[in-house]
This record gives structure tokens, sequence and C-alpha cells, in this order.
């Protein structure tokens, strides 16, 4: 871009601030002072902190504080600004996080002057028309092998969540093997991915599997590969392993694979090199493993659903991604995020919320977690009319009435669960404490549960304990 154009940009632009992450002012400059005359000279402001220069603008509250904590730019927002003079006026603001080597080091601000401020009187919260971060729909299309997300996709103002990004871009540079866990829909494949989208393996393949999501006979295939002749009908065919050679296999609900395999699955973390189902030759291979599972690993060790010896290999770095209800002051970003994103994807122009929204969202336990509300915010944006800019509680009330008012005496905020899920959990709670309580002597353990030993071995297996 030449001077002439960028100059002719800056004519649109009444200031420039910007800040470093302890929210000091490291350089401001006021283009039109005939209008933006709130503003003090450059030299009065640097070296200030911005709640000196603007008493009524807070690390809460601040544009420029949301773009380096969300790590994402925020477009077009308005904002009230007072002045150590006592001047009250509004600006719209575009602020962009600044990173040096994939760290974020402070943010920028270009400020439009909207004039004095002005009472809305409304109870609806505004959003930006072009909002922070991008969705699926809007990526470039990639292989089935390449990981999609970046750690600026993980959106959050919450320090535990700001933390946890910081954590996984320090280990993204290392090939040790990573453990994610987290309540179901709180993100852990979008980790996984940023991860590797953070270090040097970005360009290589990301193979993701779930666990839990193919039977057991097929598994040890799928992750090893088959050699012709192994057995009838086997074909040469390579596993998940040699796919993701250079890469990194992501294993989901790595807790339901079975332990035989797990065993398998140590030997080749162990030794870098693995063999095919029926093969007799070994290939070396350089896989970075990130796996993940709802329960913390030390959970899944003591419930004998991971192996020990397997733990201390999986476990050389974890990341513990807390549930939405533990960090409800992200609601109000992640809605800005989805409803910015099903805008563009479904053609619909909704710029504001209702305040009783947000209100009842806070109230809310959130069992599904960031899925359960991106889903939600899908289904609340096909149920608006064409034109509508204001997202109510009544797009809502056909999928989200457990937040109406009770008239039965029930408790709301109890999440509907799967009988046949909520059965077998309970199921496996019991074997589990009758096996520990008998030191793992199934036929004590069968006694006190009032069931055959066999009976008991074969329910034991089904949930993958493990035999002393």
């Amino acid at each position: 871009m030449d001077y002439q154009s960028f100059f002719s940009i800056l004519y649109f632009i009444d200031g420039v601030t910007i800040i470093d992450t302890s929210g000091t002012i490291i350089f401001s400059m006021n283009f039109s002072p005939q209008r933006y005359s709130g503003i003090c000279d450059t030299e009065e402001v640097l070296g200030k902190r911005l709640s000196e220069v603007f008493p009524n603008i807070a690390r809460e509250n601040s544009t420029l504080f949301r773009a380096m904590e969300q790590g994402v730019p925020v477009f077009k927002e308005r904002q009230s600004i007072t002045t150590s003079r006592g001047d009250h006026f509004e600006t719209m603001n575009v602020s962009i996080p600044i990173r040096i080597n994939n760290r974020i080091v402070g943010a920028v601000e270009l400020s439009r002057y909207l004039g004095p401020e002005k009472d809305t009187g409304t109870t609806d919260i505004t959003l930006s028309e072009e909002l922070i971060g991008k969705l699926p729909a809007e990526q470039p299309q990639l292989g089935c092998d390449r990981a999609r997300y970046e750690l600026t996709d993980i959106i959050s103002i919450n320090p535990a969540m700001q933390a946890l990004k910081e954590n996984a871009a320090r280990f993204s540079g290392s090939a040790s093997p990573v453990f994610i866990c987290g309540e179901t829909g709180t993100g852990k494949e979008l980790f996984a991915q940023a991860l590797h989208n953070a270090g040097p393996r970005r360009d290589k393949p990301f193979i993701a599997q779930n666990c839990a999501a193919i039977p057991d006979t097929l598994l040890e295939s799928i992750l090893f590969g088959t050699a012709r002749g192994g057995f009838t009908g086997a074909v040469d065919s390579p596993g998940l392993f040699e796919t993701a050679d250079g890469g990194t296999l992501f294993l989901d609900e790595i807790d339901s694979m079975p332990l035989h395999l797990q065993t398998k699955l140590l030997r080749v973390l162990q030794d870098h090199r693995v063999r095919r189902l029926g093969g007799y030759r070994e290939k070396a291979v350089d896989v970075r493993i990130i796996s993940a599972a709802g329960d913390k690993p030390e959970e899944c060790v003591r419930k004998k659903r991971i192996r020990r010896d397997l733990f201390y290999r999986l476990c050389v770095l974890t990341l513990h991604i807390p549930p939405l209800r533990e960090r409800k002051e992200d609601l109000e970003p992640l809605l800005r995020y989805f409803i910015a994103g099903y805008n563009r994807t479904l053609g619909t122009s909704i710029k504001a919320i209702s305040r009783n929204i947000l209100d009842a969202f806070s109230r809310y336990p959130w069992p599904g977690n960031v899925r359960e509300l991106e889903h939600l915010v899908e289904y609340a944006l096909h149920m608006v009319e064409p034109g509508e800019k204001t997202l109510r509680m009544e797009h809502l009330s056909g999928r989200f009435g457990v937040l109406e008012e009770p008239t039965d005496g029930r408790d709301v905020s109890a999440p509907p669960v799967d009988l046949k899920e909520y059965l077998g959990r309970v199921e496996r709670d019991l074997l589990f404490r009758a096996l520990e309580t008998s030191s793992w002597n199934y036929t004590r353990a069968a006694a006190l549960l009032g069931i055959s030993r066999q009976t008991l071995q074969n329910r034991a297996r089904r949930y993958n304990f493990q035999e002393d």
C-alpha cells in the first residue's frame, strides 16, 4: 500500500491508541483535534494507564483489552468515553491484538468520533455486524487430514481459559504427548487442532479418531493397519499411525479403548515403530499423540479405564478445560461469535440481543457446554423473521423451555439425561466400588453385588476394568 492510499484511510480515522498488556499507553495520535478534543496531546498520555486518561474505561469494558484477551479483532464497536478533563463522547472502534512470535504483546485501536454520548434507553445489547473470529463456513476448504482451528478461534475472557491458551501455546512447539480433559462440548478437539496448528507440525497431517465410535474388533486395524495375507480377506492398508506420520494423531475418548489395545499403543509410543495387524515388518513413525477424555486422567486410572503405565506416557503435558457453567463471563463473547457466524451462513441480520436472554443464560447450568450454546444460537436464528435485528426469548422458546419459570415445583436447573447412559454410569460405579472394596477379588465382589462371578467378569470387560 502506498502512502497516499494509507493516508486516505486515515482520513476516516480520528484517533489511534496503542497499549501494552498492562494497559499502559505506548502510542497515541489524534488526527482531528477540532472534533476529537477530548484526547490530550500525545506527550501528556504516553506512559499513563488507559484508566488514568479515560476514568470510565476498565479492563472489563475496554475494547482494547477485549481484543488482547480474546486474541481476535473487535470490529465496529461503540464505546462511551469519559476523559480526565470530564468530556463525554462516543466512538466507533476497531481494536486489533498485536502479536510477536505468536504472543500477544498489546493492542491497537482505531477510533472514529461519533459525537456526544447519548442514552438510548434500550434494554437490548448491541452487537457488531462484523464480529470476532471466523467459523468453519468461511475458512478455506481443507483436506480431511488437516486441522482447521487456531488458538485465536478459542473465544474466552475467563482467566483460567486465558492461562490454558498460554499453556497450549507453550506446549505447541514440543513433540511430547498432551492429554486434554473436559466435559462433552467444552472444545477438546478445538484445543487439539489449535495445538497442532500452533506448532512445527502445522503443515503435516492432523488425524482425529474417536475411540468410542468404532467396535473393538475394528479399532486395532484402523490404528495400526493390516497386512495382506495376515488373516482371511486382509489387504495391505496403512493405519492411522502411518497416515499421521510427521504430524499429529488425536485420540478422543481414549478411556474407551480396550486395555489390550492400550498395551499395543504403549509399545508404539515407546519404540516409535508400528507393525500392521497380521504383518511381521515394523515401520518407524514420527507421530505426536494428543489424547482426550471426559474425566481427569488420574480418575481414568483410578477407575481402571486407562492403564497406569500408559498414563505416564500419555500425560506428560495436560490441559483441563473448565465447563461453561464455571466461566459464564464467556457467554456474551461466545454469543457475539456464534451470532456473527450464523448471520453470515443463514443470511440473518441480528445486531442485538435482549438483556433477558443473557440473564436467563447466566442461570442455566449448560450441561452441553459451548456446543449446546452454539446449537441453540443456530436454532434461534432459524426462528427469526426476515429483517429482524434483535434476538429475543421467543426465538428460543421452542428449544430452551428449561429456562421458563417452573409451574410444578420441579428443579428446572437439572439437566435432562439419557436413561440408558445414566443407568450405565450407575452400574459401572457400583461394579467399580465393589471390586475396589474387595481388593479386586472377583468372587468376593460378585457376592457383595449378589451376582455370579461370570456375570461380574462379563460386565467388567464391558467397562474396560482390568482384573489384577
